[in-house]
């Protein structure tokens, strides 16, 4: 499932919890909001995967017949950090405002490169790099050796006063994809911090509650 049909729930409050069986060992789980008669459905075992009344942030997409299904593994307690599921949810926000981060990368950014569209590092972050910090995106970055070329920024709000500052931006190819291996090979290593094979430092990924382009 490509995670542009994916759909993301926050802080959803487990009730009328469900497990029928349908044959050859297997069985559908469904459940409703507290608050909605939306039902939501998974297949799996007969084992528990919910608990009744507690708050589970979920992934889930509409299926040929209107039917939502949840994605297991963007299913987790709102307390826990979902790797998987925060940068769905991250790359969902950046999605959203696409158009205006390529405007002002458009309007803001001036580089010679010629093989291809290159973001300098704000909107960079802000279009890819959501679901971690902005050091360990651009130190990721760095260590991968993702293509980059100098550039200069411009605030043009500033008018005639603004002479640009030097900066880096980077090559688009390749980007989305360099973030997407990052989060599938992370292994939480304690409570809040993450280890990839990929990348030397260890490193947060953010719950989705505490995603933002903000600063």
């Amino acid at each position: 499932m490509k995670s542009r049909d994916l759909k993301t729930i926050h802080d959803l409050i487990i009730s009328d919890y469900k497990i029928e069986p349908i044959g050859n060992g297997k069985f559908v789980h469904s459940f409703k909001p507290a608050t909605t008669k939306t039902v939501y459905q998974f297949e799996a075992n007969g084992t528990p995967e919910v608990k009744e009344g507690e708050r589970y942030n979920i992934g889930y997409y509409d299926d040929e017949h209107g039917n939502k299904i949840i994605e297991t593994s963007c299913l987790s307690k709102n307390t826990e950090v979902n790797p998987m599921l925060s940068y769905l949810y991250a790359t969902k926000l950046s999605e959203g405002k696409h158009e205006v981060n390529k405007g002002k990368n458009d309007d803001r950014v001036s580089h010679t490169a010629q093989d291809g569209y290159y973001w300098g590092k704000k909107y960079a972050w802000r279009e890819f790099g959501l679901v971690i910090s902005k050091d360990a995106f651009f130190t990721y970055l760095k260590e991968i050796n993702h293509p980059r070329v100098e550039c200069i920024t411009r605030n043009p709000d500033m008018g005639f006063s603004n002479i640009g500052e030097p900066s880096t931006a980077y090559k688009e190819e390749g980007l989305a994809e360099a973030i997407s291996a990052l989060i599938s090979s992370a292994v939480k290593m304690t409570n809040v911090r993450f280890k990839s094979p990929l990348y030397s430092k260890q490193f947060v990924i953010k719950g989705i509650e505490a995603i933002t382009d903000k600063k």
